[in-house]
């Protein structure tokens, strides 16, 4: 009987241990943190000094800038001490992002190595770009995810974090804040998450008018994440759409495929229109920003062949590398099946692939940010492509003064007189029936809904500057034209 009762109380032991291990998500850290770790060495982040910075000038809000969407890019300590400000094209960013600002298990927020970045924050403001603090939750010995808790559920620890957020945009001339809280579990990241979003942004609106929220969201949703409910609590949501074949995987492979072949299931395609993202693209496409890698990832391979088993992971690399060394090691091959490059070589030892997007592929991908009417792009990580040109060349090219924004529906219809002073008509000569009609400015937003009805759009009221209406046919396809408002 004894012994019975042994083995019953053991097994209950062993269930419950078994089911408590099980219960227990594994969460991984991801690439922004990895990057953290592989290129942000010791530097250390230090306490804000509180004081007012008295010659950080304020954003030059009267400057117009020729872009079609929102360009967000973010700015690690680890470029920003290695001269990116000399490699930053300011003119063709809207956002620039300053990763990174830590926060604590006590609400207390750090402030990146080197930090007050004084030269590229008033180059930025100079040049008519917001500058954003980027405030993260590693978690470090208190762990991501009891950082997260307590913030969302001590109300406490809550308004200390709101205030020093405030304290923060205000002590260094910020125009916002935009959250990256990775490392969060599932049961966490859902009502709870969108919750604390909501509530800060409304208190930012509130204290500091004018100023913006966003959120870093994952490209897949493994579980727990409200998506549409958490694009409605902040400004805009920057798609982190990369990292889907990590430094650990298996196998090699891309980082952001925009496409597929047969047994791959999450790709950029499917994460903005049929996946995550799906319900926010149909409701609220301009409040999404679609972040793109300029880093790539090295494997040593079992083989050569395309997405080889792996032996071990070397490094991340970056464009400015990648772009150069793939000549030296026989040059680009590009995958159909996924429309991005890699390459590979054989050291004498082990086989080496590294997968990384090129200007062909990151075309690509803009293209599917206007082909889905998002409200612009983002790139992980400015100064990765160090001083070539041909990437801010491409942002020019889809997005600047030179933009060829084109769809079907822009070999139909044109706006005229343009440039104009009071009104523009559409042409449609084919009669195209047409379900919506915007006015959106430089940055994407919506500033005037168009009365179907009305042959004539005023615009007499607006700012002199760049504009675009947007127009989208009962059928869903869509076409922009770009409008310039002058006083003639």
């Amino acid at each position: 009987m004894k012994q019975l009762l042994h083995f019953t109380v053991f097994s209950l032991f062993v269930f419950f241990s078994c089911n408590s291990l099980l219960s227990q998500e594994i969460i991984k850290k991801g690439i922004h943190e990895l990057q953290a770790e592989e290129f942000g060495g010791s530097a250390k982040h230090q306490k804000s000094s509180g004081k007012i910075v008295s010659e950080i000038i304020p954003l030059q809000s009267k400057i117009v800038k020729a872009l079609s969407k929102k360009v967000f890019g973010f700015l690690p300590y680890w470029e920003q001490s290695s001269g990116a400000h000399n490699n930053i094209q300011y003119n063709l960013l809207t956002h620039l992002a300053c990763f990174d600002f830590r926060v604590q298990l006590d609400a207390a927020i750090s402030t990146p190595p080197g930090w007050p970045w004084t030269t590229e924050i008033n180059a930025a403001h100079a040049a008519g770009t917001k500058v954003i603090m980027t405030v993260v939750n590693f978690g470090g010995a208190d762990g991501a995810d009891a950082v997260a808790w307590e913030l969302f559920t001590n109300t406490a620890k809550k308004n200390i974090f709101f205030a020093n957020v405030k304290n923060l945009i205000e002590t260094y001339n910020l125009d916002g804040v935009n959250i990256d809280f990775e490392g969060i579990s599932s049961a966490h990241r859902g009502a709870e998450l969108n919750t604390f979003m909501a509530a800060l942004t409304a208190y930012i609106h509130q204290e500091l008018p004018g100023k913006e929220v966003s959120f870093d969201g994952p490209a897949v949703n493994w579980g727990g994440w409200i998506m549409d409910d958490l694009v409605d609590s902040v400004d805009y949501l920057i798609i982190m759409a990369y990292d889907y074949t990590s430094g650990s995987s298996a196998n090699a492979g891309p980082v952001a495929p925009l496409t597929h072949h047969t047994s791959w299931k999450r790709f950029v395609q499917r994460t903005i229109e049929t996946g995550t993202y799906k319900v926010p693209v149909t409701d609220n496409p301009e409040k999404l920003v679609m972040a793109i890698p300029y880093y790539g990832q090295h494997w040593k391979t079992a083989t050569s062949t395309s997405e080889s088993a792996t032996v071990s992971h070397v490094k991340s690399t970056r464009y400015k590398d990648t772009s150069v060394d793939a000549s030296a090691y026989g040059g680009w091959i590009w995958n159909s099946d996924f429309e991005v490059p890699w390459y590979t070589w054989n050291d004498g030892v082990n086989w080496n692939q590294i997968w990384a997007d090129n200007e062909l592929s990151i075309s690509k991908k803009y293209d599917l940010a206007i082909e889905n009417n998002l409200g612009g792009v983002g790139i992980w990580a400015l100064n990765y492509d160090g001083t070539r040109p041909e990437l801010w060349e491409l942002i020019n090219t889809k997005f600047g003064s030179t933009a060829n924004v084109h769809s079907y529906l822009n070999d139909i219809i044109s706006v005229y007189p343009n440039p104009t002073n009071n009104s523009i008509h559409i042409s449609n000569e084919k009669n195209i029936k047409f379900a919506k009609i915007g006015v959106y400015n430089i940055l994407g937003e919506l500033v005037k809904e168009v009365d179907l009805q009305k042959t004539a759009i005023d615009i007499s009221n607006f700012s002199n500057g760049v504009y675009f209406l947007k127009v989208v046919d009962e059928s869903g396809k869509q076409a922009t034209l770009k409008i310039l408002k002058s006083s003639l």
